[in-house]
């Protein structure tokens, strides 16, 4: 399992069409004769007479009996271009060249179709990643971004690239306390903050802004032989940290299990019915998110700024094999249920993953005591990092693609108090003149 995908794998995905798919007919297809003129179809140069080019006095074209065509339009209709193949097609382009990380030449694409008749979604994708790469022209982001870009192309672990992106973006602010500040004017920018943080971290590794923060991946960051799929999160506290939609699908048993365990999951003891259940679960969530590398930030409110790396289904599954992840069912705190087609109302259960640690205590049989402290929850269908801060840095010792790191505030509070409001109002937003 990595978290890489083949480029055309991505744009597959994306449901964009793979260059090169379509023969160019007007270059490699055969010529193209110009309306009106006769056919040459030996090649000879000889015109070969038109049938319908006779003289007009010697032949009349008289329409049906009863049919008016006095209305009908000189010209024949043609179908609209298709403008979202084309601007597909430009996109492609524009990830490809997001390679060379050069921030003018992706401004200069964004530019070329800014101002098109373009639908919703295709025109936050050239506002988004316009201001990604306003962004990366500053010299002290675009200096950053450099050296990241560097890093990651000299030392990735293609099978957990979150670990790297995070460690490298750390150690290169580590020399830019200035930019270090953002996430603490972050923290101060309200309901904007998640949206800026994913821009900020695109242009310090020169991502493509994709989406928004829901259920698939926010950044796509492209090299020549591999993509990273990222997804960025940004909050103010350990415990609710949004991971997305998960919700288990009727042929999940099929794919995760052989044909023995699923004739022990229907005919099997309790016992074994259960531990099978629990690694279905476990083996779905791992599956759906197996090339997805999540960027977390926290800012506490000392200012200690936590960034996390973590390859969600690379890290999941081994920890789980491992013994450190267990799946345990409850009865929803919710009351969620649903009606069958027979009227019986069906619970459904909460399934969420709990950290297996040592405890302080020592058992009857003289080994220590196993504590389960809640790590993930699924609720209302989605899922949430729900661990806490103490429990993220002792399982990050324990499972790999899982890492964290700390920038303590070096200033005096006073300061950070002031970086923290330093973020602009609505009125210079908004009424900015331009």
């Amino acid at each position: 399992m990595t978290s890489r995908i083949n480029s055309d794998e991505w744009l597959l995905e994306q449901d964009i069409p793979p260059m090169g798919g379509q023969p160019d007919m007007a270059a490699g297809g055969p010529p193209m004769t110009q309306p009106g003129a006769p056919a040459d179809p030996m090649g000879t140069g000889d015109q070969i007479e038109d049938p319908m080019a006779t003289d007009p006095n010697q032949m009349t074209m008289n329409p049906p009996a009863g049919e008016d065509v006095t209305e009908d339009p000189q010209t024949p209709e043609m179908p609209e271009e298709d403008t979202k193949d084309e601007f597909e097609s430009w996109k492609i382009d524009f990830v490809k060249e997001s390679i060379k990380g050069n921030p003018n030449t992706l401004i200069d694409l964004l530019n070329d179709v800014r101002d098109q008749d373009l639908e919703p979604n295709q025109r936050k994708f050239v506002e988004d990643n316009l201001q990604i790469n306003f962004l990366r022209q500053n010299a002290n982001i675009f200096e950053a971004s450099q050296s990241v870009r560097r890093l990651l192309k000299r030392d990735l672990d293609r099978t957990n690239p979150a670990t790297s992106v995070i460690n490298h973006i750390v150690a290169t602010l580590e020399e830019s306390p200035l930019l270090n500040e953002v996430y603490i004017k972050l923290s101060g920018s309200i309901s904007s903050k998640m949206d800026l943080h994913r821009k900020f971290i695109a242009s310090l590794i020169g991502a493509v802004q994709v989406g928004s923060g829901a259920n698939n991946e926010d950044l796509i960051f492209e090299e020549s032989d591999y993509s990273i799929r990222l997804s960025t999160r940004f909050c103010s506290k350990w415990g609710d940290v949004n991971i997305g939609k998960w919700y288990l699908k009727k042929d999940d048993p099929d794919r995760f299990l052989k044909d023995a365990e699923l004739e022990r999951l229907q005919n099997g003891g309790p016992e074994e019915k259960d531990v099978l259940r629990r690694r279905i679960v476990l083996e779905s969530i791992a599956e759906m998110f197996k090339e997805r590398a999540f960027i977390i930030n926290v800012v506490g409110p000392e200012g200690t700024i936590q960034h996390v790396g973590w390859d969600l289904g690379n890290s999941l599954k081994g920890a789980y094999l491992d013994g450190k992840l267990v799946v345990r069912t409850k009865n929803s705190d919710n009351n969620e249920a649903f009606i069958d087609e027979e009227g019986t109302i069906i619970p459904i259960p909460d399934m969420n993953i709990f950290f297996v640690k040592e405890g302080d205590g020592v058992g009857p049989d003289g080994k220590p005591d196993i504590e389960e402290i809640e790590f993930i929850k699924h609720r209302d269908g989605m899922l949430y990092l729900s661990a806490q801060l103490d429990l993220i840095k002792e399982s990050s010792n324990a499972m790999q693609g899982f890492t964290i790191k700390e920038t303590p505030w070096q200033g005096n509070p006073s300061d950070m108090f002031k970086i923290n409001r330093c973020v602009p109002s609505a009125p210079e937003m908004l009424l900015r003149q331009c």
